[in-house]
């Protein structure tokens, strides 16, 4: 055994070396490894770059029905003062409503972000050191803009107990969530995003390989099939089996979790559509790009975490979502699947998702028709 040993670890030493050089002459795979931290990074770096850019330039909107006709505090009207010190945060701006339908209204449509209303009493409850609850009401389909109504009521009600000397919590903001669907809400939320991001990242991860990785496909080309024939044939075969794989994440989404959406499995089996050809897109599009399988790999790791990070779950990205798949079928889910508006007036969502799929499509054909070889 000790005799064997040296010459085990001279073969595995030289073995290793073989391995690094083969690594080495992969110039491209080399350099998505060091790009990889850098790009991700960068994305990251650009995505709150551009939610504070959006913080700036589109100011909290919130809606205002002030309820309250009690006259008890002296000399003051407790719930317009409330008001102006909740218009005069930084950034921000007060629509008043006269009814609640109004502000609704404009809930459904997004002209506000939220909107508060006053009821009667409040006034009264605080002349006598009593709780005053305010209903506080917002978008479930706008993540960003719950937590943005919450700080700015609770910054609010901090300022305004401040200005009057009082200490304890006399003002109590009371959350409501509009445009819920029924059952488990945790679950439509996390579910419809999961749907959504499975279809797409399942298909791309897929496809990424389907033409760097086909071996038969030289021997094809040899005949009178052309390259566009095969890369509308690839898009075909895995957006059918995206959307057969979407039909069952969606079937157990609503089934295990009890939900009632307002609209059909129809609606979102064409959304799924559309995210599932997207994803076969971005996946096609990187192995048309790509000479070996070890870069396609690489490629579609940058595609992932990009779209991670641009998802706009965690962040406001501003323009840049609105023409990631992800986004968009998130954002076609939530107005068909929760405030139940029908699909045909999503025409531009709609729009968006086929011009993405579109141009990778016409770009995947360019590199597939200039490539000589296939790896």
């Amino acid at each position: 055994m000790s005799v064997r040993w040296p010459k085990s670890l001279k073969r595995t030493t030289s073995q290793v070396l073989k391995e690094i050089q083969t690594i080495i002459k992969d110039r491209t795979a080399m350099l998505m490894v060091f790009m990889l931290p850098i790009i991700t990074i960068g994305t990251l770096a650009l995505a709150i770059q551009q939610n504070d850019i959006q913080a700036e330039i589109v100011p909290l909107t919130l809606g205002i029905i002030d309820l309250d006709t009690t006259t008890t505090y002296p000399d003051e009207d407790l719930s317009y003062n409330f008001t102006v010190t909740l218009a005069d945060l930084e950034g921000q701006e007060v629509i008043f409503f006269a009814t609640e339908e109004d502000a609704y209204e404009a809930l459904f449509h997004g002209t506000i972000d939220g909107y508060i209303v006053i009821q009667d009493g409040f006034e009264h409850s605080l002349a006598m050191d009593l709780p005053a609850f305010l209903e506080v009401h917002t978008s479930s389909t706008n993540a960003m803009g719950q937590s943005d109504v919450i700080i700015a009521v609770t910054e609010a009600s901090m300022i305004f107990r401040m200005s009057h000397g009082w200490i304890r919590s006399e003002i109590v903001p009371e959350m409501m969530l509009e445009f819920v669907p029924e059952g488990d809400f945790s679950a439509a939320q996390i579910g419809a995003f999961l749907v959504v991001f499975c279809t797409v990242i399942a298909i791309a991860m897929t496809s990424c390989q389907s033409i760097v990785g086909d071996i038969p496909l030289r021997r094809m080309l040899l005949t009178p099939t052309s390259k566009i024939e095969v890369i509308l044939a690839k898009l075909t075969a895995y957006t059918i089996i995206g959307v057969i794989q979407s039909l069952l994440l969606n079937v157990m989404w609503i089934i295990l979790f009890e939900l009632v959406l307002h609209t059909g499995l129809l609606t979102l089996m064409i959304i799924s559509t559309l995210s599932a050809f997207a994803g076969a897109v971005s996946g096609v599009t990187i192995s048309a790009f790509c000479t070996s399988r070890l870069q396609a790999q690489q490629a579609f790791l940058f595609l992932l975490l990009a779209m991670m990070i641009l998802s706009g779950m965690f962040l406001d990205v501003g323009a840049i979502s609105e023409y990631l798949p992800i986004n968009i079928g998130m954002e076609l889910i939530r107005k068909t699947a929760f405030k139940g508006v029908p699909l045909i007036t999503c025409l531009d969502e709609i729009a968006r998702m086929l011009l993405f799929c579109i141009g990778g499509t016409l770009l995947s054909i360019i590199v597939m028709w200039r490539k000589r070889t296939l790896a």
